[in-house]
């Protein structure tokens, strides 16, 4: 009863919705916290204890999801060894383990609830017998979704990546298009490096600038929003073993169990295809260098610019928090002055 009020608030997570469950949006608070973290139940962003009242004056908000990670030291039998973990003890959120504890003297138990503001009512997790189907599937979704930091690690490009959903049904366009074996460019900017075939209409675009020196306009992410084809794979990398394919609609990369077909539909011989960045030899590549040669711009000749256009810095990893600290400093009156 005290939920149907706020029914039409409460949303269940879509593909491509992201579940902040880890870190407060404003401050460092998480789960792990003293006051644990408060996951808005429709647009499931994260608060801390200081943070979330705002957040439900300001937008009218109710329904919280609280989370909380309870460490425990481990209790002792007489013979001093650890007791058994209770039957209770359990851990269901996506967070690390704190490396400073050891797993021999603690135990860790994660407890969810539903806050109701502003009067602070507390619904237990799980509780299906009282709750709305749908409030239950809502809590279910965002308790059991990844992390966007987890899919954002640059590390799962090297581990086990999961099969896309698209694959097994993908729709490919019967439009002619055949992608030749080198010299691709951007269809819309005609870059020459970070370039990904859509598998839905072969469109050859460019990903998102990087630090490592790889450039792009985020093109393909731009045609993905116009049109929702889901997967791309990057050109270059595709060899017999297979490839880099990336799934926009559930932002991560991704397996495409059906990769040898869907190169097919656009003249692409997976296993006659050597992984080479826009068809050049394997000696021919430029060698990757580092963040800070990047932007040093090392090896280049500069020549000093000012002016419209030309002021400020491209952001680089963290350089945009340097930007930004650099223009309030040259905001201030008596710093301008001096």
């Amino acid at each position: 009863e005290l939920l149907v009020p706020h029914m039409p608030t409460i949303r269940v997570p879509r593909s491509g919705d992201r579940v902040y469950k880890s870190e407060c949006a404003f401050s460092y608070d998480s789960p792990n916290s003293e006051g644990g973290l408060y996951v808005c139940m429709n647009t499931f962003l994260a608060f801390g204890r200081e943070h979330v009242e705002r957040h439900f004056r300001k937008t009218g908000q109710s329904v919280y999801m609280h989370l909380k990670r309870h460490v425990r030291e481990k209790v002792r039998g007489a013979s001093g060894g650890a007791l058994p973990k209770r039957r209770n003890s359990k851990i269901f959120l996506d967070l690390d383990t704190d490396d400073d504890l050891n797993s021999d003297d603690y135990e860790y138990e994660d407890e969810a609830k539903l806050v109701i503001f502003p009067e602070h009512h507390e619904i237990a997790l799980p509780n299906i017998e009282e709750l709305p189907a749908l409030v239950t599937i809502a809590c279910d979704a965002v308790l059991s979704s990844k992390s966007p930091y987890r899919k954002q690690d640059p590390d799962a490009w090297g581990g086990e990546l999961p099969v896309s959903k698209c694959a097994n049904n993908l729709t490919q366009l019967d439009n002619g298009v055949r992608i030749p074996p080198s010299g691709w460019k951007c269809g819309r900017c005609d870059l020459r490096e970070n370039l990904w075939l859509n598998l839905t209409d072969g469109s050859v675009l460019c990903g998102k600038w990087s630090s490592d020196s790889s450039g792009g306009n985020g093109h393909a992410l731009e045609h993905y929003r116009d049109t929702g084809y889901p997967l791309a794979v990057k050109l270059g990398t595709i060899t017999p073993d297979g490839a880099d394919v990336y799934s926009f609609q559930e932002e991560e990369p991704v397996s495409d169990p059906h990769l040898g077909r869907h190169l097919a539909h656009f003249g692409i011989d997976m296993l006659h295809t050597h992984g080479t960045e826009n068809g050049l030899r394997d000696n021919d590549l430029r060698p990757r260098v580092s963040e800070w040669e990047v932007i040093q711009e090392s090896g280049t000749k500069l020549k000093p610019m000012y002016g419209p256009g030309y002021t400020g810095l491209r952001n680089l990893g963290n350089s945009g928090y340097l930007s930004s600290v650099m223009q309030a400093v040259f905001s201030i009156p008596e710093f301008q002055r001096a």
